[in-house]
């Protein structure tokens, strides 16, 4: 038997705390004894648990245990895997956007979907990379096919996809321009930020222009300036947390002649496996702006929820 948050109602007194059985597993699957669960700096965590989400909680419906990201310890494996043994370090972000239960002491995933977790993070660490770092990779790299030497402005460049966003760019030489508020100015520019907009002194629009790449993370009046400064041929890439992004952007995309893609980020533990060596060269880092242990998850949505993290939030679990 093992503990699991368990989601009984839209609300964070219905977040239960139940006893429950070891799940079994499949071929090609394999048991994670996890150490450490959790991001919670993305928006689909805390917005599953407030309203039923078609990708996710809308989906299944209720009873339902949130979180994807994952790193910890494989204890089982199924018939004929033989990518990992037990006791492997590993992370990943299992099943998403299907159920992933990784709000739990055990999961089960399938090995596609998981990497060995990179020597130089701790398990902590490496709970707060997989959701947002490869959304940021799926989005710079699959969507818009970001180059050495273009431009890319990525906003909100403090947060959980942004600041690995903002390194991952960096790392494949393209001029970084980001936006934060003043208190996190010098953390982007550490991350690597060429050019860092103050979005409480400074509208997007008269700081920059002709970009080639956008990558948007907050929506609505945010990715209408985007298109202001996006050059003619351009992409800007939105993400799907905010009602309405896309209807809007095709609008916008049309108007301006630029490409516009909504990116759903999915599972990858082959692009897990790439980010390795930048990790363990420190080209790639992990922020974690609060560790809550699984049973105080209540407190860590409703700091989520509120904005303004730096990086990520992790659960713990023993």
């Amino acid at each position: 038997m093992f503990r699991r948050i368990r989601m009984a109602h839209v609300s964070f007194r219905f977040l239960q705390f139940p006893m429950l059985p070891v799940a079994s597993w499949r071929n090609t699957y394999f048991s994670l004894k996890g150490f450490t669960k959790g991001h919670l700096r993305n928006p689909v965590d805390y917005v599953s648990r407030e309203q039923p989400l078609p990708i996710t909680t809308g989906k299944k419906g209720l009873p339902y245990i949130l979180g994807w990201d994952i790193s910890g310890e494989v204890v089982a494996l199924g018939e004929g895997v033989t990518q990992f043994a037990i006791g492997d370090e590993v992370y990943g972000m299992p099943h998403f956007p299907d159920e992933a239960k990784a709000y739990s002491q055990y999961v089960t995933a399938p090995v596609s979907d998981i990497a060995l977790k990179p020597h130089k993070l701790t398990h902590e660490e490496a709970a707060g990379v997989p959701l947002a770092a490869l959304t940021a990779w799926q989005a710079l790299f699959d969507v818009a096919h970001l180059q050495a030497g273009q431009t890319v402005l990525i906003t909100g460049g403090a947060g959980g996809v942004g600041h690995f966003a903002n390194q991952l760019a960096k790392w494949k030489g393209a001029k970084v321009i980001t936006t934060t508020s003043t208190r996190n100015i010098d953390f982007v520019r550490n991350l690597g930020a060429d050019v860092v907009i103050d979005y409480t002194q400074q509208a997007i629009t008269d700081a920059v222009n002709d970009v080639d790449v956008v990558l948007d993370t907050f929506g609505e009046d945010v990715l209408r300036q985007s298109f202001e400064v996006v050059k003619r041929d351009g992409i800007v890439v939105s993400l799907p947390g905010h009602k309405g992004v896309g209807e809007l952007g095709k609008q916008l995309a049309s108007q301006h002649g630029v490409a516009f893609e909504l990116i759903l980020v999915r599972p990858s533990g082959e692009q897990m496996a790439a980010m390795i060596p930048l990790f363990e060269a420190g080209q790639l880092k992990t922020h974690l702006d609060a560790v809550f242990p699984l049973k105080d998850v209540a407190q860590a949505h409703k700091l989520s929820a509120g904005g303004h993290v730096r990086g990520k939030l992790v659960l713990t679990v023993e």
